[in-house]
């Protein structure tokens, strides 16, 4: 390999970012015109990531793993670091770039740009791919140094997951789009939709003067959605109608519904399926419609969390706080000072008729921190399986290309004092393995007061790993809903004596660590 004291021309460039090729001066190739808006989307994610990344991560590590992930698309690519250069070899020739220092995230960025574009110039699989494709290869690959949870989404995903974050702008519709209709399935209520008359098993044919047939499925949700007060023509066919209906409305802002209620036997039966915006607000209006329904002769709540993969923060700590007078619900601890966090619940009228939880391996984080708020405060009996154990807090950048990066920036630590990440929920009362009927419950009920109780009412925030494997082991997670869950709720519901026995065998807390705050309204 040729060195830079036996290449003149080479010295020259060395104090710069400038392509270097050991083939010698003559047949050196000029550097590559930069991408500036790629390089400015890699400087916001390197920078971001370093700074708030739950464990200290250097831009130059990012940057090498994001060129590393340009092999997964031509194997016969090798990019890697070598002293103060990174290095790109294909077949027999050889390109060395001088290297940053190894903080400086525009430089990395700068650099990424350069090497990605001298690579995509010697392979056809790398120049086939679009610049927003090219973008996405290499975000993933500078998250694959990060844990699972931190990505990249590109901006028709991150779009997306906006939605269903915040929600959007539209007409309040559910659409199956499977066959070869546009169907509508469902009509959200108090929404445009609604109110303008559409039904289940409409069919759209146009919108806005445009055919659905010439429309893909991207194209359909596109044209519906549009700023809130914007309006949309819409031409349906409907069963019975000889000619199409037209329909005209004006936009709302539509937030996906994250709770349902089912009312029987006096037990309000609350299924949240995720963490939005709304979910807080919804779960405390149908809370207010259970006692308007059920009156003096509602006995008790289920707040089934079972299968819910989480969402906002903000969200979980609301939902605990309708149960929660002035209680602890949690907190977060991270590597920057903006990370640490306290929440506990404002003092306020709360609901206190007795409370079941339902978990399962698939409650994942804001479904864990409602879970572990409730039991470890006392407040209710949580009935399952071991929760999945995602006890991470992500904060969500959004970039320049409308994309999303998230990243993990912290630990959640529960009310009874241990750390929810890998640990989850462990139910005081569990279902695992347990049929579904008369006796499954029995067993159930048994195991939280029986055999099992001294395992499951220890203080958790003592327990080591090994301790905590044992744990998990006595009631592994389960990811399928089973009927035993509910029936032993409704029992435990029913019954205020076996309820309140039940209830003094939840985990003790040893201390309270987090500290006092006043949940932001």
């Amino acid at each position: 390999m040729t060195s830079l004291r036996k290449a003149p021309c080479l010295r020259r460039l060395a104090a710069t970012l400038s392509l270097l090729a050991l083939t010698g001066c003559a047949s050196a190739p000029a550097a590559p015109a930069g991408d500036e808006q790629q390089v400015l989307l890699l400087d916001e994610a390197y920078s971001s990531i370093s700074r708030y990344y739950l464990d200290p991560v250097s831009p130059r590590e990012l940057a090498l793993a994001a060129l590393h992930n340009l092999t997964s698309v031509d194997a016969s690519l090798t990019i890697g670091r070598q002293g103060d250069f990174v290095v790109l070899r294909q077949s027999d020739q050889t390109l060395r770039f001088a290297a940053p220092s190894k903080s400086d995230a525009d430089g990395w960025a700068t650099l990424t740009d350069r090497v990605a574009a001298a690579a995509r110039a010697r392979s056809p699989a790398l120049a086939t791919l679009s610049a927003d494709h090219l973008e996405e290869t290499l975000l993933d690959g500078s998250m694959t140094v990060l844990d699972r949870f931190s990505h990249y989404a590109p901006p028709d995903v991150a779009k997306e997951r906006r939605a269903e974050r915040d929600g959007f702008g539209g007409i309040g519709v559910t659409l199956n789009t499977e066959g070869p209709d546009i169907r509508i399935v469902e009509v959200l209520p108090e929404t445009p939709a609604a109110e303008a008359g559409l039904r289940v098993d409409d069919r759209i044919v146009a919108i806005d003067g445009t055919q659905v047939s010439a429309l893909n499925r991207d194209d359909v949700v596109r044209r519906l959605r549009g700023p809130a007060d914007s309006v949309v023509a819409l031409e349906i066919a409907r069963a019975g109608a000889e000619a199409p209906l037209s329909f005209s409305m004006r936009r709302a802002r539509i937030v996906p519904p994250s709770v349902v209620l089912t009312e029987d036997h006096g037990i309000a039966h609350l299924r949240i399926s995720s963490f939005n915006q709304q979910t807080g607000d919804n779960l405390a209006e149908l809370l207010r419609q259970a006692h308007h329904d059920l009156g003096g002769g509602m006995r008790g709540i289920i707040l089934d969390l079972r299968g819910n993969p989480g969402g906002l923060l903000d969200q979980s700590i609301e939902v605990a706080s309708l149960f929660l007078d002035g209680e602890p619900v949690s907190s977060t601890i991270g590597r920057v000072p903006e990370s640490i966090q306290y929440f506990t619940a404002p003092h306020r009228t709360v609901e206190t008729l007795p409370l079941a939880v339902l978990v399962n391996g698939g409650s994942a984080s804001a479904a864990e921190i409602v879970a572990s708020a409730l039991q470890d405060t006392g407040r209710a009996v949580v009935i399952g399986t071991s929760s999945y154990g995602k006890g991470t807090v992500q904060n969500v950048q959004r970039m320049p290309n409308d994309g999303e990066l998230t990243i993990t920036w912290a630990r959640l630590v529960t009310p009874g004092g241990y750390i929810l990440h890998h640990h989850g929920v462990v139910p005081t009362v569990c279902t695992a393995d347990l049929p579904d009927d008369a006796s499954g419950i029995a067993v159930a009920l048994s195991r939280s007061t029986g055999s099992l109780a001294a395992a499951f009412d220890k203080p958790r925030a003592k327990l080591d790993d090994a301790a905590w494997t044992q744990l998990r082991a006595l009631c592994p997670g389960a990811h399928e809903d089973h009927q035993v869950e509910v029936e032993t709720a409704e029992k435990l519901l029913g019954n205020r004596a076996l309820y309140a026995r039940v209830l003094i065998h939840a985990p003790a807390a040893v201390g309270v660590p987090v500290a006092t705050a006043g949940v932001m309204r």
